[in-house]
Formats: C-alpha cells, structure tokens, sequence
C-alpha cells in the first residue's frame, strides 16, 4: 500500500492544499491529479458520480501524487466499504455532530477487531502488492475526515476532537451557515466567528483543521492562522471560469476590431 503522503503531511504539522472533482471523467482527473495538487477529493455527496464513475476516476488518479481523498455520500458503512475497496486513500465523512458519529466513520474504515469493515479489498489489495499487505497497512493508512456542518457539531467539538483514530476536520461552510440561520453568504462575520471557534478547538486537541475554502485567498486566510487543510476550486468551476474568461477577451478582441 503507497504511503498516505496526505497523512503524513499532517502529523508532522504541515499544510496541505488540493482541488475537489464533481465530474466523473478520467481525463480531468488525469489533469488535475498531474497539477501536483497535495489531494483530490473525489465528492460523491453533491455529485452524479457513481460506484463505477469512482473506480474510473480514481484509476486515473493513481499513477498521480495526489492523495485520493472522497468524500463520502453519508456516514454509512457499506457506502463506505465500497470507497475503501477500490482503493481511497482517505475518506470525508459528511454531517458528523456527535461522538457516536464520529466513533461509526473511524469504525467503518478499520478492519475488526479495530472496526467494523468488511473484506473484500479486490482492486485495493492489487493495487497494494498482495492482500496480506493491504491487510496489514490499510487500518493506519487510511485517513478519516469528519465534516463539521452544524452548529450540533460545533457544540459537541470537544467529544468529536478526542475520538480516536479521527485525522482532522473539514468545515463544510455553506452548510454551517445555513445551520445558522443564515443562507450562505448573508453573514460572513457571524460565520467566521463560529469557523474561528472550531480552529481554537482543533488547536487545543492538536487536530489538523480543514476547510473547502473556495479559492486561494480564503485558503490563505485560514491556512494563515493556522488551519492544515484547505480545497481551492473544482472540476466545473475551472471549467467556467476559464470559458468565462474565453469568452471576455473574445469581446474584447472583437471591440478592438471595431475601432
């Protein structure tokens, strides 16, 4: 089994920046991944990509550097066991608010008597050497991110944060905003007071913080003051931005002409 360089990264107290992929398409994961992004997250929760649209992309994904990181549909451990056999490397576990949950996503990634996972790593074990690798590697290799998207979870942080066996958190701020009160984007000082809450929590417990962060400067800002994780764009936003972009020079070319 590869090293999870992502993992790694994070227990030695370094920052970590990758992409997210929405679209099922090998040829744009081949691209992204040989960017040279730290991860690509793989999202099947607000995506059409499905069972076998996963093992396509992340075939393509695996002759690159990037960690394989997807986040999962829901905190499920057949969902889960499904990811893991076809060879992610980490997974995002959405929607976790308590310790119980957080205790189930670390559970479901373990094989007994750490946890609860199935075996059945077919094109894992491959990809691994031999079964009895995988076997032996894959309960520390495989890194769980539990997603912080309600004010519940912000709540009960302290009980999630000392779940053993929980690799960082990813704040999923759109959501948390809504949970708030507040459709996204209505009070961004209220929200990064309550994401500012969650870093100084992750700090006390030394649990590297995560965000989908958008774009670089947010991911500046937060990696800043000290978060470990951040996402800056995805498959269908470089898409649009790149023909929006196309298409104003185009009509700027064209103005020029007239004159």
């Amino acid at each position: 089994m590869r090293k999870n360089r992502m993992k790694e990264a994070l227990r030695e107290g370094r920052a970590v920046v990758g992409s997210v992929m929405l679209l099922p398409d090998p040829f744009i994961a081949e691209i992204l991944g040989g960017i040279g992004f730290d991860f690509i997250i793989i999202d099947m929760e607000h995506s059409a990509v499905t069972q076998s649209g996963l093992h396509d992309v992340m075939l393509a994904l695996r002759g690159t550097e990037s960690t394989i990181v997807v986040r999962a549909e829901w905190n499920d451990f057949v969902k889960v066991k499904r990811i893991l056999d076809v060879g992610a490397e980490g997974v995002i576990f959405p929607w976790v608010s308590s310790a119980k949950e957080a205790r189930a996503a670390v559970a479901a990634t373990r094989y007994p008597p750490a946890g609860i996972r199935g075996w059945g790593p077919w094109r894992a074990a491959r990809l691994s050497g031999s079964a009895a690798d995988y076997a032996r590697e894959a309960n520390d290799n495989i890194l769980v991110l539990a997603q912080i998207e309600r004010v519940q979870a912000v709540r009960k942080l302290d009980e999630i944060l000392s779940t053993p066996g929980i690799d960082g958190i990813m704040i999923g701020p759109a959501d948390l905003s809504w949970s708030m009160g507040n459709p996204p984007g209505t009070a961004p000082d209220k929200l990064d007071e309550m994401i500012g809450r969650v870093l100084a929590k992750c700090k006390k417990h030394k649990v590297p913080f995560g965000m989908f962060t958008g774009g670089a400067e947010t991911a500046a800002k937060w990696l800043g003051r000290g978060g470990q994780i951040a996402t800056v764009g995805f498959d269908i936003g470089f898409v649009r931005d790149g023909a929006a972009q196309a298409k104003n020079d185009i009509d700027k070319l064209k103005a020029d002409l007239k004159r």
